[in-house]
């Protein structure tokens, strides 16, 4: 779904809403004006009667007006008003008509057939005029009971249902504020700062839901505290015997017992240290110390880190090259490759090569027996992995998958190669 899909889809039904109601309204409007218009033409009726009574019975124009003002209709005698109704006037309705066929006949000539009369009715202004014509007269006539019609009331109630609809869907999207600051507030939790406050006053659902948020927050930091603290605590009381009995054991007489206590100690130190980054591994990296390092640099603090002889090396690096890393841990996935290439090789020697976006590790020995995943899980190592707790590879593939590098392996003509390469090359 897309990202905004739920102001999307209030967007769409506003649209649907608003098209919805102008579709209705304006065919309201429509029905209603012609059912206004079919009204006042009916006094054409009238009209007709009256005018077809004065010609049968040859009454003067003056009793034809004097029967006409009683129902509120006065011939216009104004030329330059008539002129400019017939030619500026908006006509909105005409029909034909006859003489009542028993006047028809032939003492009464003047009455002739219906396609020579009719009768239109005008809009100028804010006036009705009706306009009566036949072969032998031409009458305009205002209509001083009657208005055109008009849509206020209509637009009135139109206007009303388009601002009542438009308050709804910005009061509904000032609904959705609390939900935005929630889903940012959760950003920044979920980037790391841990006392973000979700508290929210109000009885609503989503003021519900950040405060359910908000006692989760709480109860997720003091379990972090209590694990930071056990971690520290528990890291110091088994690191100072350890170096107790490590100072003492030097102090020994060199035999082969000595030999064997030191052994111990130095095994139980790397397992503590292993553990530790396991620990951080399963908890997630922090990401925001990722900067950029020259790869010289990098492979540098690996092999301070390992202790490694410089005859157990061949580097061949761009000293332009550049890695975007955090600088600790991809320095401790390097120093694990150069320890497990050198101890597995045949010679105790590996070469490192730095390419753009890969480093390889490369020895001369036996491949190896499983493949490559099966190593990546932790405490799985080679039968010959005596001193190792199978957790190298494991720890250099989820400190890669941290920094978005994919470990690669290969056996050819005798040769093991290991590589680190980007899942997205940069282009």
């Amino acid at each position: 779904m897309p990202r905004y899909s739920i102001l999307i889809t209030v967007l769409i039904a506003l649209a649907v809403t608003l098209s919805t109601v102008s579709f209705t309204v304006w065919e309201f409007y429509q029905l209603n004006r012609q059912q206004y218009l079919s009204n006042i033409f009916s006094k054409s009726q009238l009209i007709r009667q009256i005018y077809g009574d004065s010609l049968h019975r040859e009454s003067t124009s003056a009793l034809l007006e004097v029967n006409l003002a009683l129902y509120q209709l006065f011939v216009v005698h104004d030329r330059d008003l008539a002129r400019k109704v017939l030619e500026n006037g908006k006509k909105v309705q005409e029909e034909s008509f006859e003489i009542l066929d028993h006047l028809q006949n032939q003492e009464n000539p003047s009455f002739t057939p219906a396609d020579k009369n009719h009768i239109e009715m005008f809009f100028y202004g804010e006036k009705v005029y009706f306009h009566i014509t036949t072969p032998v007269s031409s009458l305009l006539l205002e209509a001083r009971d009657l208005k055109p019609y008009h849509m206020g009331n209509l637009l009135y109630a139109y206007l009303t249902i388009v601002w009542i609809i438009l308050f709804s869907f910005f009061y509904i999207l000032k609904s959705f504020y609390p939900l935005r600051r929630l889903r940012d507030k959760i950003k920044r939790f979920a980037e790391g700062d841990l006392h973000v406050s979700f508290k929210v006053e109000g009885n609503d659902e989503i003021s519900e839901v950040s405060n359910e948020f908000d006692n989760a927050a709480k109860k997720i930091n003091t379990l972090i505290e209590s694990r930071n603290l056990f971690l520290r605590n528990i890291m110091h009381e088994l690191k100072t015997p350890i170096t107790k009995g490590r100072f003492s054991v030097e102090m020994l007489e060199n035999t082969k017992y000595k030999s064997r206590l030191l052994n111990v100690f130095i095994r139980m130190e790397g397992l503590i240290n292993e553990m530790a980054l396991i620990e951080q591994i399963a908890s997630g990296f922090e990401q925001t110390r990722l900067e950029d390092y020259r790869a010289v640099d990098v492979i540098s603090e690996a092999i301070d880190l390992g202790f490694f002889e410089s005859d157990n090396y061949v580097l061949d690096i761009n000293s332009d090259l550049m890695l975007h890393v955090d600088y600790k841990l991809f320095a401790t996935a390097i120093k694990n490759m150069i320890d497990n290439a050198i101890k597995y090789s045949d010679d105790n020697k590996v070469v490192i090569t730095a390419r753009e976006g890969k480093l390889l590790f490369e020895n001369y020995g036996k491949g190896l027996d499983e493949p490559l995943s099966y190593y990546t899980e932790p405490f799985t190592k080679s039968h010959k992995a005596v001193h190792s707790f199978g957790l190298g590879l494991y720890i250099v593939n989820a400190i890669l998958e941290s920094h978005g590098y994919r470990l690669h392996y290969e056996h050819l003509n005798g040769w093991n190669r290991f590589w680190f390469e980007l899942k997205e090359p940069k282009t």
